[in-house]
């Protein structure tokens, strides 16, 4: 073939018309990056399905939860705490009955609630409703009737569209901070929250009940019932798992006693539901979570910024800071001022009493100087801990699913002598020692002898609790031990004369 016949040559020695059979390789690094990883767009799809669109749902629910309970605060002028600093508030119990709209819009409770984030403490002031004050606009009157007369004269108290349930807990809250002189103590009120009693005993049953020791055996012979009328009520003493509605009778009843009496078991139904709170795994948080709209719409109400990430992620440190062996609870009551006035119902404090008591409820809840706002490592053990536990749960929970059994960790456990037999307590610990227990040193139960031996599972660790009774014959209760214990061990074992005395 001479020169003129040849072909002509393309690009790389290709001739036209000729087969060109491309590496199988080539179409695969034109879509993937450089160093042959997976497409980029794939990571993008990962990024999307992992963090951005849980993201989007968490702020979607959030935003759900804020419509659900959140209302605006009312009073003109009320700071703003900073993040990860001790913050108040005041919570309002409240009786709504639509039968009756005075009587709807009663105040039963009024309660202070310290938090100390740095420190995981919280501290509870409660305050008699029949305590006698001035209430703007009203007068000298009884504390509990701030929140209705505010609910009441909402135009006439607060400027602008401020909703009645806003101007009766914006009312409740500066008659509250102005019988306790909070501003003396450099406190204030930052929010407030109302819970109305109708709805209480859902929040409840949504945790599946609460632990409750009853001290002493209790007869209403007039409870009010909901159409206005009365009924009797007893509970027996001892320690007892309540639902919503029995816990519900329990922390309103005041006939048996007083309200002084009332007011100690409404601190002991707060604790119990903390404790509630604190024993739920992950995935019970989770529910919780997903579920809040419709379990707290229509039964608290809110000024908490929820919505606001700084105020979300204290909120969230205070959950895990918590330390309810640190809990305090303070009352005004003629026990801790003895120098008061009874004129008829009305209850006249005497103001350097209330000054002493509020003092020490501050101090208990770890002062008010503010704390810069610093990431430590004690919070990055608290979320360390935390996080180590969510595989644990999450296992446990799918093996639960699927039928199979489930593990627990190692429980640290410690012995109280409630029996008053000297060396029963250090007997009991060393037998559950010898048995492979991990064991705190024993100590004395402070209060009245007990009967019944009761092993507390406070953590959650039901296999190794049902071990221990068997060991030590005692009745399991899930959940915390009487106030007077202070322990911080997974399980507690109260020994009683039964056991001491078989």
């Amino acid at each position: 073939m001479d020169g003129n016949s040849r072909q002509p040559r393309l690009r790389d020695g290709v001739t036209p018309g000729s087969t060109i059979i491309l590496p199988r390789t080539s179409r695969i690094r034109t879509l993937t990056s450089p160093s042959g990883d997976r497409p980029r767009s794939w990571r993008l799809v990962w990024v999307i399905l992992f963090v951005v669109l849980p993201l989007l749902l968490f702020v979607y629910q959030v935003n759900e939860i804020v419509q659900a309970i959140g209302v605006n605060d009312a009073r003109p002028a009320h700071a703003q705490p900073v993040a990860f600093t001790p913050y108040t508030m005041l919570i309002v119990g409240v009786d709504e009955r639509e039968a009756d709209v005075q009587a709807g819009v009663r105040s039963d409770t009024l309660m202070l609630l310290r938090v100390n984030p740095p420190q995981g403490s919280v501290a509870l002031l409660s305050i008699p409703r029949d305590t006698r004050v001035e209430i703007r606009g009203r007068g000298t009157s009884k504390i509990n009737s701030a929140y209705a007369y505010g609910y009441q004269r909402a135009q006439d108290l607060f400027e602008g569209d401020v909703t009645q349930q806003e101007s009766g807990m914006a009312l409740a809250a500066e008659t509250v901070d102005a019988f306790a002189q909070l501003s003396v103590n450099g406190v204030a009120i930052d929010y407030i929250t109302q819970v109305n009693f109708a709805g209480f005993a859902n929040v409840i049953d949504a945790l599946g009940g609460i632990t409750i020791d009853v001290p002493k055996r209790i007869v209403d012979e007039t409870y009010p019932t909901d159409d206005f009328g009365t009924m009797r009520i007893e509970f027996e003493p001892g320690v007892q798992r309540f639902d919503g509605e029995r816990a519900l009778i329990y922390a309103r009843t005041r006939h048996a006693d007083n309200d002084f009496g009332r007011n100690l078991r409404q601190l002991q139904v707060v604790y119990a539901i903390l404790s509630e709170l604190q024993t739920r795994g992950v995935v019970g948080w989770g529910q919780l979570f997903l579920d809040a709209p419709q379990i707290f719409g229509g039964t608290v109400k809110t000024t908490i910024p929820l919505a606001d990430p700084s105020v979300f992620a204290t909120l969230l440190w205070s959950a895990l800071r918590l330390d309810l062996n640190a809990v305090v609870a303070y009352q005004i009551s003629p026990q801790t001022i003895p120098n008061y006035q009874a004129s008829g119902s009305d209850l006249i404090w005497d103001s350097a009493g209330v000054q002493q008591v509020v003092s020490a409820w501050i101090d208990n809840s770890g002062g008010v100087v503010p704390l810069q706002p610093s990431v430590s490592d004690d919070m990055f053990n608290q979320v360390r801990v935390a996080v180590s536990q969510v595989p644990h749960q999450v296992i446990n929970y799918v093996r639960t699913v699927a039928g199979l059994s489930t593990s627990e960790p190692v429980a640290r456990v410690q012995v109280f002598n409630a029996a008053r037999v000297a060396g029963i307590a250090s007997r009991v610990s060393e037998q559950l020692t010898n048995d492979g227990f991990t064991v705190d040193a024993p100590a004395d139960f402070v209060g009245d002898p007990q009967v019944e031996t009761v092993i507390y599972d406070v953590t959650g660790h039901p296999e190794q609790a049902a071990k221990i009774a068997q060991r030590v014959a005692g009745r399991v209760v899930v959940g915390l031990p009487p106030i007077s214990i202070r322990s911080s061990a997974d399980i507690i074992v109260v020994v009683g004369t039964d056991t001491a005395n078989p």
